[in-house]
């Protein structure tokens, strides 16, 4: 009777060091993922509080809205990630053109630089429009 208590209790025991091995294990993991996606957030509320748009100037003649902004920001902005509400409907894939300094085959709109836009949407004037970056900063304009 004696032997099979202590084997039981070494069974237990090694159970009981495995278990915690996979549970701290785990945590460890839980941790580490926490910690790249609070990075990752910090990064983007960075980059969020360095971007600033501003507008040169806008006009809606009720087939398309044409728009020239200026990166007042320090971030580099995506311009193919911007997406465009025109009076709260969302017509990112109604850009027709978007153009940097006038070259439209860039995908980057660098700060100082200048964006030229045109949207085709059939919305007259005053049209209210937002611009919402891919970090999430948020532009609004009213052209007439």
């Amino acid at each position: 009777m004696g032997f099979s208590v202590a084997a039981a209790a070494a069974i237990l025991f090694a159970g009981a060091i495995l278990s915690f091995a996979i549970v701290l294990e785990s945590m460890e993991s839980a941790s580490d993922t926490v910690r790249d996606a609070r990075t990752r957030d910090d990064e983007r509320r960075l980059a969020q509080l360095n971007t600033h748009i501003s507008l040169i100037n806008g006009t809606a003649n009720g087939i398309a809205i044409e728009l020239n902004l200026t990166n007042n920001g320090s971030s580099v902005i995506h311009v193919n990630a911007i997406d465009v509400l025109v009076n709260g409907t969302l017509y990112t894939q109604s850009i027709t053109l978007r153009a940097v300094d006038g070259v439209s085959g860039t995908g980057l709109w660098s700060p100082g630089q200048t964006l030229h836009l045109v949207v085709a949407a059939p919305v007259g004037a005053p049209a209210q429009v937002k611009i919402v970056t891919e970090v999430g900063f948020e532009f609004y304009a009213k052209v007439s």
